[in-house]
């Protein structure tokens, strides 16, 4: 951490005139693991063999199991998704906290790309088909016209419409006549459409096949590049220079010192910290010296004037806070330090403001000079606050622990409060990562069989989007339900919380958050309170505070419970619960 310095103040020399800077994002595994799933495929395997058990659950009557499909939170749609909101959105990305940005757009931009590329291929390889065999071309689009036609029950229709009447038996007859002569007059061109109809069936099914095959064992070059161990993840995409520049800057903005809160299902919480909120504590105080008379005799006093009480500053108050807690991550000889452990200071803005600050890479921090002059004046209407913010990053970036804290001094009143955010694991879509040895060998000798799943679901896909086209009653319906808004609004948005569970399910991993957030939160409070001995206040009305504080937030009798709320996806967690699923391996 550094401490940056700024123009001076106008102020007492009591004024701090420097802020803490963040320590740079350390490289968790967090960030490799998205990265990773960008490049995810779909298990046609796993697709083949739920399939097959289907038929089982209809002679068992049971509920036809799922078909495992990737979701919004890895592959293409999540690249799109990072693209559209993260990297070309025309505001600033949030603080990154536990996991490093630039090398996960890096990777998104790439997966994009891979996906226009086999796209273009693919539609070459129809091209160069059809131009090499065109009555074969046109014999498979017919057979799947008239399937098309033909499906649901219609052709067990024409023949019990055929039986009900000697007119219809007579019609159907002499339509039955009419196709056979039809056929033998164009025999000739019929049997080399049909000749022509196998080659080009085999060709595209072995074209389609191995242009997935190649797909797929890039997507794994990329894959094993961010495998664990390795000492750097590039950060830079190649022939992309748009998004390279953009890329770059977002390398700069995401370590700005800006954070936006909301309010989201009765909430309050800053975007980017994590979607978990504990309770947060907070104590108001009277200011008073110790052994003081609660009487007043209606003159008017300033703090300097209160017989021993000494006259401070939030600001004062607060770098007290922020070098008692620079000790946590210091060589402990009693314990161990706090792992990863980062203070800093954050200005908190509103919501509605962030898509009005500047997003261009400068030089220095925009508001660098607001965290000084506006952000520690009085309180009361003032947008933008100054907060101190303590961070943990454990598990490997899966845990990230916040505890944001803010003091007011006003009305001969000090209110200190905290705020503990948790940025929780990775959904298990997203939490991608290669395996080794004879297992990684296995999975990339199994692309082809892959690959023939993937021909086979292209064939599919392109058959519904043909058969929705050709149905005119359900079209604009149809299309409406796929709709997708793609306005950019501008709200602050943040993809690890975007891929991040609503809760921490390991036992472990929340009992290490109880604990970061009691030792942050405790420690905070407790150079609160020699800083306000220190200056010969009352303690007797804090004491009560803190005592209630502990009791209410921190632990509950022997359940070792913690009142949180989850802002996002709307879900409560009280203590642990059972242990998470183990994170996705591709293959």
């Amino acid at each position: 951490m550094e401490l940056i310095p700024v123009v001076p103040l106008e102020k007492p020399a009591a004024w701090s005139r420097t802020y803490a800077e963040r320590d740079p994002i350390p490289h968790t595994a967090a960030t490799r693991q998205i990265a990773a799933s960008v490049h995810d495929r779909p298990h046609r395997l796993k697709q083949l063999k739920a399939l097959l058990g289907r038929q089982q659950d209809r002679v068992l009557r049971r509920r036809n199991r799922a078909i495992p499909q990737l979701g919004s939170f890895a592959g293409e749609q999540l690249a799109r998704w990072a693209l559209r909101e993260v990297l070309f959105a025309d505001k600033r990305p949030v603080p990154s906290y536990g996991f490093e940005l630039a090398p996960v757009l890096s990777h998104c931009v790439a997966a994009r790309r891979q996906w226009r590329l086999r796209a273009a291929v693919l539609v070459a390889v129809v091209a160069v088909t059809c131009l090499r065999y065109p009555f074969g071309a046109a014999a498979i689009a017919a057979v799947a016209l008239l399937h098309m036609a033909l499906r649901g029950g219609k052709v067990r229709w024409i023949l019990r419409w055929g039986t009900t009447s000697i007119v219809s038996f007579g019609l159907l007859g002499l339509a039955v006549v009419g196709v056979y002569q039809l056929v033998g007059t164009h025999a000739p061109l019929l049997r080399q459409a049909v000749r022509q109809g196998e080659r080009a069936a085999l060709l595209l099914a072995l074209a389609v096949t191995a242009v997935y095959a190649l797909d797929r064992w890039v997507a794994w070059g990329y894959v094993l590049a961010v495998r664990e161990g390795r000492k750097r993840i590039g950060d830079r995409p190649y022939a992309a220079p748009l998004a390279a520049r953009k890329i770059k800057t977002i390398k700069v903005t995401e370590t700005w010192q800006s954070i936006a809160y909301q309010r989201y299902q009765k909430q309050d919480r800053f975007v980017g910290a994590g979607l978990l909120i504990m309770q947060k504590a907070s104590s108001r105080i009277q200011l008073k010296a110790a052994g003081g008379s609660d009487e007043d005799d209606g003159r008017k006093q300033n703090h300097d004037e209160l017989d021993g009480l000494r006259d401070f500053e939030a600001d004062e108050l607060m770098d007290q806070v922020r070098d008692e807690l620079e000790r946590l991550r210091e060589v402990l000889i009693e314990t161990h330090s706090l792992p990863n452990c980062d203070v800093s200071e954050m200005l908190g803005v509103p919501e509605l403001r962030w898509k009005e600050m500047p997003a261009a890479e400068a030089a220095t921090w925009p508001e660098a000079d607001e965290m000084v002059r506006g952000a520690r004046g009085a309180p009361s209407g003032v947008v933008a606050r100054r907060y101190l913010a303590a961070q943990v990053v454990g598990w490997d970036g899966d845990i990230v622990v916040t505890v944001f804290a803010h003091a007011a001094l006003e009305g001969r009143t000090l209110h200190f409060v905290t705020r503990p955010h948790i940025m929780t694991p990775l959904l298990k879509e997203t939490a991608v990562g290669a395996r080794g040895g004879w297992e990684l060998a296995g999975d990339l000798a199994l692309v082809p069989l892959h690959a023939v799943g993937d021909a086979v679901d292209l064939a599919h896909r392109a058959y519904q989007v043909v058969r929705h086209n050709l149905r005119p009653a359900k079209t604009d319906d149809w299309a409406l339900t796929m709709a997708v808004d793609d306005e950019d609004k501008g709200n602050p948005v943040s993809l690890r919380e975007y891929c991040s569970r609503t809760s921490v399910e390991d036992m472990h991993q929340w009992e290490d958050v109880l604990r970061h957030v009691s030792i942050l939160q405790t420690w905070m409070f407790a150079r609160v309170r020699v800083f306000l001995h220190e200056h010969g206040a009352d303690l007797g009305e804090f004491d009560k505070q803190l005592s209630s504080v502990i009791n209410q937030t921190i632990t509950i009798g022997n359940n070792n419970t913690v009142m949180t709320a989850s802002a996002g996806k709307g879900s409560t967690q009280t203590g642990a619960e059972k242990a998470p699923a183990k994170p996705n391996t591709k293959g």
